[in-house]
Parts: C-alpha cells; sequence; structure tokens
C-alpha cells in the first residue's frame, strides 16, 4: 500500500466483456448484480485519499447572520409646514360667509387675502395663498355654484362681476374629469 508514486487524480474503470455475463458481487453477506456501471463509495476509498489536505475536508461553518431587527411600522406620512399654514388661513377666512358657502370668488381676490392676512398677523407666502385657493376652487361644491351662479363675490360679500359662459363650461368640465376619476 505504500506506492512511491503519488495518486492518480483521476480513475479508469473499463467494462468487463459482456460474454461473461452478468456478475454477481458479494457485499456485506448480499449478492449484488451488477450491471455495467460501477459505484465506488467513499468507504472504498483508500484511507491516504480521505486524509489529502483539500480533499473530502468538511466545510467550515459560516459566520452566524446577525439578527434582524423587528419590523417597526411605517412611519405616517409627514405634513409639509405650507400645507398646515394653508389649512390655518383657509380655517381663518371661514369666518366669511362667502369662503364657507363656496360661492365663486372675485378675480384677483389674493389681494383681499394678503390684506386678511396682516391684519390678523398670520404666517402665509404666495405660495401658500395659491395652494389654497386651488383647494377651494376645485372644491366640487364651489365647481357647482360657478356653474348655476351669475356674480363673483369679493370676501365682504359684495359682488364684483359677473361669470362669463366659458368660465362655467370651464367649471363644468372639471366637475366631470372629477367623476370620471
Amino acid at each position: 500500500m505504500n506506492d512511491p508514486t503519488p495518486p492518480r487524480k483521476t480513475i479508469s474503470i473499463t467494462r468487463k466483456p459482456a460474454n461473461t455475463g452478468t456478475p454477481t458481487t458479494e457485499v456485506g453477506g448480499n449478492v449484488v448484480k451488477r450491471t455495467g456501471k460501477r459505484i465506488i463509495t467513499r468507504d472504498q476509498l483508500p484511507a491516504a485519499n480521505l486524509t489529502r489536505p483539500g480533499k473530502f475536508e468538511k466545510p467550515k461553518p459560516k459566520p452566524a447572520k446577525a439578527k434582524r431587527k423587528p419590523r417597526q411600522p411605517p412611519k405616517p406620512p409627514k405634513t409639509p409646514p405650507s400645507e398646515l399654514r394653508a389649512r390655518e388661513l383657509s380655517d381663518s377666512l371661514n369666518n366669511f360667509t362667502i369662503w364657507r358657502e363656496r360661492l365663486p370668488l372675485a378675480l384677483g381676490i389674493e389681494k383681499q387675502i394678503f390684506r386678511h392676512i396682516a391684519d390678523l398677523h398670520l404666517s402665509a407666502s404666495k405660495r401658500v395663498v395659491s395652494k389654497m385657493l386651488h383647494y377651494h376652487t376645485h372644491h366640487r361644491q364651489y365647481l357647482l355654484n360657478a356653474v348655476n351662479g351669475f356674480h363673483r363675490f369679493n370676501l365682504d360679500g359684495s359682488e364684483s362681476g359677473e361669470l362669463t359662459a366659458g368660465e362655467k363650461a370651464h367649471a363644468w368640465t372639471l366637475i366631470n374629469q372629477s367623476i370620471e376619476r
């Protein structure tokens, strides 16, 4: 068994001639028929092959993964400060009947709103006012009042002008678009 030549890396197996019949082998007291294929198990290999470095070594255990933190519920979305100021301004404008009933507003109503902001010492920018006016004028009730009404109004309730047929048609298309969504 102590061969001075190194072991070969490949094993070549040749078949026995077919005319000898089916070979039988006795393994562990049982008769095993062989049909042309030779099956070599690890136990049948010489002991030298099992101890060579790099061959048949047990794989090293992988390091344990760090435990994941339990999943926390998603944080609620933060409301931008401009939206908070727009709500605050809209609440202060609810003191006006025209605003509360969502009647059509006069052209250039921004100037009146800025005067109202200055009188109450509120904090609001042009962006806040335009965002608030957009929400207010695209509300369904405001659009229905624009379609059915004839006049525009100032904040104090006085009439400021009349609605044109084009403005009423535009309000009607906005209503129809909101229904289709």
